[in-house]
């Protein structure tokens, strides 16, 4: 907990769910009547659509010029393959959710038949890991081969949305969006305090970001984006019509 007289953001909980996501609990306050309202709005907004995390861009695949080319011996067409590549959660084990600049890395899969290629079979640069180990990709025959070149980006939805994926011969796009927060529920309750109130927020993540990091960057990003406009008034000399 993080508290002094008025103010606090309180860790009330955290679990792993049966469907292992990542679930936690968390009370922020004091608001004066009808303030915590817009505050758990903003807050929510912000978590479902603007957290930055790890997805693979693009993936080149041994003997695949586009999305409608097979692969011998493997189950699966190309189009599905890169869907279940599109469902592969990544996680870093930093410590936390940093504005940085969007760089790839590169993880590689080389899968000698016959089996299921999951993401344990994957083959991921220092710092990064699938969510689930379990997370199916393609299946392979008894004497298939499945070579792949997975391209993984850290991506902030908000530079995203400007940018166009460039790629290159044989490249295929996963196009991949980052969404780590599954969901936001919030209650406002009174504190004993007359005309206080306090915000109880829920948070869901696939497990690829932790609740109380997006959080944090969240109110991080608020305050700071809050903070340019306030110096910008600052320097009003003439009216706005």
């Amino acid at each position: 907990m993080s508290q002094d007289n008025t103010n606090f953001v309180s860790y009330i909980e955290t679990r792993i769910q049966p469907n292992n996501t990542l679930y936690s609990r968390f009370h922020i306050g004091n608001f004066s009547t009808g303030q915590a309202l817009t505050i758990a709005n903003t807050l929510r907004r912000i978590l479902l659509s603007q957290i930055p995390s790890f997805v693979i861009s693009k993936v080149e695949i041994e003997g695949v010029r586009h999305e409608f080319d097979s692969i011998l011996d493997i189950k699966e067409n190309i189009i599905d393959v890169i869907l279940n590549l599109k469902n592969l959660h990544i996680y870093s084990n930093q410590n936390e959710i940093v504005n940085i600049q969007q760089h790839e890395s590169i993880a590689s899969i080389n899968f000698l038949g016959p089996g299921a290629i999951t993401a344990k079979d994957i083959q991921f640069p220092d710092g990064l890991l699938p969510v689930y180990l379990n997370s199916p990709i393609a299946t392979c025959s008894d004497k298939g081969h499945f070579s792949a070149r997975l391209f993984i980006k850290y991506i902030d939805p908000l530079i995203q949305m400007n940018q166009f994926e460039s790629t290159r011969r044989n490249q295929l796009i996963v196009n991949t969006i980052s969404q780590p927060i599954l969901q936001v529920n919030y209650t406002i309750k009174k504190t004993n305090v007359s005309g206080s109130e306090y915000i109880s927020l829920e948070i869901w993540s696939n497990g690829s970001v932790d609740p109380k990091l997006a959080l944090q960057y969240t109110l991080e990003n608020c305050t700071r984006s809050f903070f340019t406009f306030t110096t910008l008034a600052r320097k009003l000399t003439t009216p706005i019509i």
